[in-house]
């Protein structure tokens, strides 16, 4: 079941029952509000199931690039003569297309065989070419409402109403994040007093911690992660950008991460 974004999905619901789809489509928005969902789904009412299924492929490469041998094995896929109606394609994080690759796919894009149906999904648009993006009906999906939310984390899921109403104000309108805050809400609340102690701690507390925590890598992009998302609750939103700036040294391997760690506590 989609939350929110009816409109979207009544749109797509009106197209397939009058066979009107186009051949490709950009949905795009926040993370978690359900863009890839509503992809799959629109292939499972085209062509059957998800995971089996000769007429449906799927690109989706987590946070790896998506490279140009990517878009060569969907093109062979993709002219093939569909054993049902459609050829069906989704790619997941898009803006992963490398450079090739997106060359690569705005041919097919150009020359799109009559019976296939492309969705593009992807929260960062700006990251895909121009001429990808001109050759896309865009759909973009919106926050969900914090009502929303709540209901489904308390309906659907049999989540706690305490939890389920902390995860949701949290959740910035993103239904995936408040699934993942209600799934790990010990951990969240433990990462929080962890920031809190920080706030009152003096220097060498800080540091002496510091290189407790940043021994594990894993352990450190989650903590990292878990305040950002607390950050939007606090009165100074100084904080959420430089923790947003931690998190994303913490995602790389190269940097060193007990260094930007130091950083962002020494100006706490």
């Amino acid at each position: 079941m989609l939350i929110g974004n009816s409109s979207i999905k009544n749109y797509f619901e009106k197209l397939i029952k009058n066979d009107g789809l186009s051949h490709a489509y950009l949905f795009h928005g926040p993370q978690g509000v359900g863009k890839k969902f509503l992809a799959f789904k629109i292939a499972e009412l085209l062509s059957g199931s998800i995971k089996t299924n000769p007429d449906l492929r799927i690109i989706d490469k987590g946070d790896d690039h998506i490279d140009i041998a990517d878009i060569r094995e969907l093109k062979n896929f993709i002219y093939l003569t569909p054993f049902g109606k459609y050829k069906i394609a989704v790619i997941n994080n898009a803006h992963y297309l490398g450079h090739d690759a997106s060359n690569a796919l705005l041919k097919i894009l150009e020359e799109p065989p009559g019976r296939s149906v492309l969705f593009l999904v992807t929260h960062l648009p700006k990251m895909l070419l121009p001429t990808v993006l001109s050759r896309c009906q865009a759909w973009r999906f919106r926050p969900l409402k914090e009502n929303e939310i709540l209901r489904h984390l308390i309906v659907e899921k049999g989540v706690k109403k305490e939890i389920a109403s902390s995860a949701a104000k949290l959740s910035s309108g993103s239904l995936g994040l408040a699934l993942g805050l209600a799934e790990n809400f010990n951990n969240f609340q433990k990462n929080v007093s962890i920031l809190n102690k920080f706030l009152k701690a003096d220097f060498k507390e800080r540091f002496e911690t510091a290189k407790k925590i940043s021994a594990n890598p894993d352990d450190l992009k989650k903590m990292t992660g878990d305040w950002f998302i607390y950050s939007a609750s606090l009165p100074d939103k100084r904080h959420a950008k430089e923790l947003l700036y931690l998190n994303s040294i913490v995602s790389r391997p190269q940097y060193n991460h007990r260094l930007a760690l130091e950083a962002f506590l020494a100006n706490l």
